[in-house]
């Protein structure tokens, strides 16, 4: 990622978590180089996360629904 990577995944993160009263749970889909992972991890109320690597498989499911 180019050198405003903090900020964009800033940018896709914070807004989310905010949102919500108080996330414990998240599940990430594409993780990458650890971008979301490293801000979602900056609020302390998070005990599990999930990551959700993209396949044909994860594909086919979200087709079926």
């Amino acid at each position: 990622m180019a050198s405003n990577e903090k900020e964009y995944y800033e940018s896709l993160v914070h807004p989310a978590m905010f949102t919500h009263p108080k996330p414990i749970k998240v599940a990430i889909i594409g993780g990458g180089d650890g971008g979301a992972l490293r801000e979602i991890l900056k609020h302390n109320t998070i005990q599990s996360i999930n990551i959700i690597e993209k396949d044909l498989s994860l594909i086919d499911v979200a087709r079926q629904t």
